[in-house]
């Protein structure tokens, strides 16, 4: 059983600094730290001890232990500052995983990562983490957190491409984390301490990008300025172009002599200075269509794209999508000052049946939306927006001005719950089948057909 849960911990860190396990009642089974003197994981000599005596600045509220069981979500890459019955303070990272026997929570396991003890950073306080708490924040691989096989051979791509200077392209649709995998193969690098600058090319015109990109000299026209350009200021570092095929063709010839000869020379400039960059491009739309449409340099696409990296869609990431909605959930409350559970299981059922076309951004924003307009511990279907709740078809059904002219949301809400109810008891032989089916317990189900007056 605990094979699983390491397997867990090895998909969200590189390494462990400790790992908790406490029962139903709150004692701890086995507890192991870092011991920042030997340098070592040890055992600490908790066993048998109350989770709440070994951490007296903790309560049951603020406990993940506790909250977990109470809520049997996962909690996932919390940040926390605690202080042991040693007088030891901790500032660390963890993520909490409830523990189930024949369908009961007996118990939670915690794995951490140490940012510090007593003030003195430890171990895992390496070049990427400083990057990470200093003043620019920059992700790294423990930020991709995933259980999709997919992603997690993406991870271990990117450990392995990180330490070559090769150009890399990401592929993938807008909201699927691009940037943040150009941030990780950037931390993992060997340029890590040297900077990294991103510019999505769709977001200047492009009588602007080329001067953006390679800077200028005083005089060159009118309003010019002595100014280094992007590929000047991430010298010894990273260089992100997003949308790189939305630029222009002749723009897209200079960037490729610029990256063949490592040089640039500035607008109105007679001189050209020698740079060391290495480029991470993306594109929100397939590489080879672009190339069949014109919008890229079939030679500029082959030399951007030394590497590749195609990240999939949220919906073809299953295993994901409640994974990364129980850290939002988590994250959330931090910024808002909630204690929100998690999701009901009606709006668990339509979160994996959502397509997503905006992936995770489009589901950050979904929960963010909810965190606003619920008044509850669980956030509920009425709580979520409401093109979430509709495929295609359905919100030509729902939203039709015949149907829906002068319904409100939660009428509107109602009425999709109703409908999923008929679906499920219409393929099961009773409302204790049909309950499992859903999810909910055989009383909800039943509460739920006698207030829709269903037969």
């Amino acid at each position: 059983m605990i094979t699983k849960y390491l397997e867990h911990f090895s998909k969200l860190y590189e390494q462990l600094d400790g790992l908790i396990i406490i029962n139903r009642d709150g004692i701890i089974e086995f507890s192991a730290m870092f011991n920042a003197e030997t340098k070592h994981i040890e055992n600490e000599g908790f066993t048998g001890r109350y989770i709440l005596d070994v951490f007296p600045t903790l309560t049951e509220e603020t406990s993940s232990h506790f909250r977990v069981m109470k809520s049997g979500n996962p909690i996932i890459n919390e940040r926390q500052i605690l202080t042991d019955i040693s007088g030891n303070t901790f500032e660390y990272v963890n993520s909490t995983f409830p523990i189930e026997h024949q369908n009961k929570i007996i118990g939670t396991i915690e794995g951490s990562v140490f940012l510090s003890v007593n003030g003195v950073p430890t171990r895992s306080e390496t070049k990427e983490s400083k990057q990470k708490h200093s003043g620019g924040y920059l992700y790294h691989l423990d930020d991709i957190v995933t259980a999709d096989p997919t992603m997690i051979e993406i991870k271990e791509k990117i450990r392995k491409i990180a330490v070559e200077n090769s150009p890399v392209l990401i592929y993938g649709e807008t909201g699927t984390g691009k940037e943040l995998v150009a941030q990780a193969i950037h931390s993992h690098s060997l340029r890590n301490d040297g900077p990294f600058i991103s510019q999505n090319c769709s977001a200047i015109p492009n009588s602007l990008l080329e001067s953006t990109l390679f800077g200028t000299i005083k005089g060159s026209f009118t309003g010019a300025e002595n100014r280094k350009g992007l590929f000047e200021l991430a010298d010894k570092g990273t260089l992100f172009l997003d949308e790189v095929n939305s630029m222009d063709i002749s723009i897209q010839a200079k960037i490729l002599k610029a990256i063949e000869e490592k040089k640039i020379r500035r607008i109105g400039d007679e001189k050209e200075k020698e740079i060391d960059v290495r480029i991470i491009s993306a594109m929100n739309q397939n590489p080879y269509q672009a190339i069949e449409e014109g919008v890229i340099r079939k030679d500029l696409f082959y030399r951007l794209g030394v590497i590749q990296i195609n990240l999939p869609p949220l919906r073809e990431r299953q295993e994901d999508i409640m994974l990364l909605t129980n850290l939002l959930i988590q994250k959330y409350n931090q910024k808002m000052g909630k204690s929100i559970d998690g999701v009901s299981e009606i709006v668990k059922n339509t979160f994996n049946n959502y397509e997503w076309p905006g992936n995770v951004r489009e589901l950050k924003n979904a929960l963010e939306h909810a965190f606003i307009v619920t008044g509850g511990k669980t956030i509920a279907l009425h709580d979520i927006p409401e093109h979430v709740l509709y495929s295609n078809q359905e919100k030509e059904r729902y939203f039709s001005k015949d149907t829906h002219e002068n319904k409100s949301l939660t009428q509107r809400v109602e009425e999709y719950e109703k409908g999923i109810i008929l679906d499920a008891l219409a393929a099961t032989k009773n409302i204790t089948e049909a309950a499992g089916k859903l999810q909910i317990t055989r009383q909800s189900l039943q509460y739920k057909i006698d207030k829709y007056r269903l037969k």
